[in-house]
């Protein structure tokens, strides 16, 4: 055995195979896609705590191209698995509440930053490059609390919800393809609201892949309801909490990586914004 990346990977007279350790109950998951017609997973085998499938070689395609397929099996996977339940008040006045109070713990903290670097004598690099672009972060948070708002008040007004089964961690390195195409690493698979999966792909693929066309394409396939893009909006664009530390260089690093991710975002948003209003 060998490995290969972050797999093991097993030759023997019989071919080459990959086992790794999982903590799910793999042919419950293999049977119940199977039976909704999904036939993107790959057969294992199962012994104690590890799956076991055979090692595929796979055809050689670029990120791009592999970013196509991974959305066209998400909008898939979902149309496949898509059920209703009835609206737990309780639950949505959570997620309601955790998401303005993350907003508001953004918005005090990169005050607060903001206040210390603007008493310095000196700015370093790192700080510097985010006073520069503090604007658009809180621009990015009032948005997002903007849309929060409106997703809570349409959602009362609902009874029921469309649920799917989630892959929960899809991100381009997931899909192998040699005659058919496939979605590897489902460990984290979940049933929930739709909108999770692309969200996911969205933050770790943001800076390799262009995002707008890809979701149109799912959007086409998947259509969300109103509901759900709002969530995902404004869950999209929330951005993320910067600690700063004592290297200058991955201190800058990560916040142009932030500074980036808003700004695309926004670009994301506004021609969803542009396509709602072409079809209203």
């Amino acid at each position: 055995y060998y490995k290969k990346n972050k797999i093991t990977i097993i030759d023997t007279n019989k071919g080459k195979y990959v086992i790794k350790k999982s903590n799910i109950n793999y042919n419950k998951l293999y049977f119940y896609l199977n039976n909704k017609n999904f036939n993107h997973i790959l057969p294992v085998r199962v012994k104690n705590d590890y799956i076991i499938y055979n090692y595929i070689d796979e055809v050689n395609e670029t990120d791009n191209e592999k970013a196509l397929d991974l959305v066209n099996l998400l909008a898939l996977l979902h149309n496949k698995t898509t059920f209703y339940r009835q609206i737990n008040l309780d639950s949505i006045k959570k997620i309601y509440e955790e998401q303005l109070s993350e907003l508001d713990y953004l918005d005090n903290y990169y005050h607060e930053l903001q206040d210390i670097i603007e008493q310095k004598r000196y700015m370093s690099p790192a700080q510097y490059h985010l006073i520069r672009n503090i604007s658009i972060i809180y621009s990015a948070i009032i948005y997002s609390k903007n849309i929060i708002n409106e997703w809570y008040e349409t959602k009362q007004k609902l009874k029921q919800e469309r649920v799917v089964l989630l892959h929960n961690k899809p991100k381009i390195e997931h899909v192998l393809i040699d005659k058919n195409k496939y979605l590897i690493s489902w460990d984290n698979y979940t049933k929930d609201i739709p909108i999770y999966d692309f969200l996911y792909f969205y933050r770790e693929d943001y800076l390799n892949v262009e995002m707008i066309s890809l979701f149109e394409i799912y959007q086409s396939k998947y259509m969300y309801t109103l509901d759900e893009k709002l969530l995902f909006i404004s869950l999209l664009t929330k951005p993320w909490k910067v600690e700063l530390t004592n290297n200058n260089y991955s201190d800058t690093k990560e916040i142009n990586k932030l500074v980036e991710y808003v700004i695309k975002t926004r670009e994301f948003v506004l021609k969803e914004y542009k396509e709602n209003q072409k079809e209203k």
